[in-house]
């Protein structure tokens, strides 16, 4: 992801926006813990660590039918079942497959990319501004803020009927990714607290890019609140298209009206999670620096060994999966997201940008008390 905090500081003060009545900066930070009790610092991880939250088989059953059902074409071979390696699920071949074999073609309208951000109808021509404005690192940002506004309205839409017309497409997708810590075993340093960070970073090879990422992502949670807030706020019934609200239109929690430029609820937290599935999820989206996110391919286990291999096809822009090598019958779908041994990406960043260590079981917490020679420089005896 390119970083984007030297640009987004200047355009807090210098971007303009006017299409719709919510466009007012409301600022916000990462959570911090504070207490006044002298032993809290010390002991914080016994009150947090993280517990794991796996997503149901059904949620995946279900975008299998909705990629399905919108053009995606998926070999029979393929389930879905507990994954070998965490507590999540996984992606296996009930029959062998043979090398080169197809395993999945996922069309682009059912990819997630900047075209989705920019041409979206509630702030496409905002999120186009917002690019213009920062330039590339602009892509991540848009995209994130599209990312969190569907996915909070997309809950709008659980417990409807298949039948009924839903207020977003993504919500099949949506419900499988790790918008929260925990979910899918996701540990990741945006989901944390300032003082987990300031506990268990502090003196590590993490810290400096940890913390820096934390403050761009609070950056932008500052710009995208007012863009998308109000049609999430519409989707709410808290507030009409037009920013008419009926006087009985009242806050559930209190007794004000709701003001549609007041950042939606569950938004920041929602941002967080948007740059965390396209840091830990997303795939280059063509030849330029451009990313995206793949339904389904993008659920396979991280291997650096992998057994298949993706492309983009350049006549559509479809995603192509094939098997790499011939594949045994029960065997669990491997994909390599990051090389482990390229120098750019030692550990202690592969920890920082996907929230795991590869091959390490053990809990990051542990890893990060113990100081570990993968978080921390370790000096030689003399």
């Amino acid at each position: 992801m390119t970083l984007f905090r030297s640009v987004l500081v200047p355009l807090l003060a210098t971007l303009v926006v006017t299409p719709c009545p919510c466009q007012s900066f409301v600022p916000t930070s990462p959570t911090s813990v504070t207490t006044d009790c002298p032993f809290a610092r010390q002991s914080t991880y016994l009150f947090s660590t993280l517990v794991s939250q796996p997503v149901e088989q059904s949620k995946y059953i279900q975008m299998m039918a909705w990629l399905q059902d919108n053009g995606a074409v998926i070999n029979d071979k393929i389930e879905i079942r507990a994954s070998s390696q965490g507590d999540g699920y996984g992606a296996f071949v009930k029959e062998p497959v043979a090398e080169g074999e197809s395993l999945f073609e996922i069309p682009r309208n059912l990819c997630l990319t900047i075209e989705d951000a920019t041409g979206d109808a509630d702030c496409g021509k905002l999120f186009t501004q917002l690019i213009e404005k920062v330039g590339p690192g602009g892509n991540t940002v848009a995209m994130a803020g599209y990312m969190a506004k569907e996915y909070l309205i997309s809950l709008e839409d659980e417990g409807l009927s298949e039948d009924a017309t839903k207020k977003s497409r993504w919500g099949p997708y949506f419900y499988t990714l790790p918008w929260r810590r925990g979910v899918n075993n996701q540990e990741h340093v945006l989901f944390w607290e300032d003082e987990r960070v300031e506990t268990l970073l502090v003196g590590s090879l993490c810290y400096g890019e940890a913390t820096s990422l934390r403050e761009e992502v609070a950056l932008a949670i500052r710009i995208l609140g007012p863009m998308v807030s109000k049609p999430i706020q519409v989707a709410r019934g808290k507030i009409t298209n037009s920013g008419f609200r009926f006087p009985w239109q009242t806050d559930d929690r209190a007794t004000t009206y709701v003001d549609a430029r007041d950042v939606a609820e569950g938004l920041p937290e929602a941002v967080k999670g948007a740059f965390v599935c396209l840091l830990t999820r997303s795939f280059q989206d063509g030849e330029g620096d451009e990313e995206k996110l793949v339904p389904l391919l993008d659920m396979l286990q991280h291997s650096e060994l992998p057994n298949v291999r993706h492309a983009m096809r350049t006549a559509d822009g479809a995603v192509e999966v094939r098997a790499r090598c011939d594949i045994d019958a029960e065997s669990e779908l491997r994909n390599q997201y990051r090389s482990e041994e390229e120098e750019t990406m030692p550990y202690s960043r592969f920890f920082t940008r996907f929230g795991f260590v590869p091959g390490i079981t053990e809990p990051m917490e542990d890893l990060l008390r113990d100081k570990s020679s993968i978080f921390y420089p370790q000096t030689a005896e003399v």
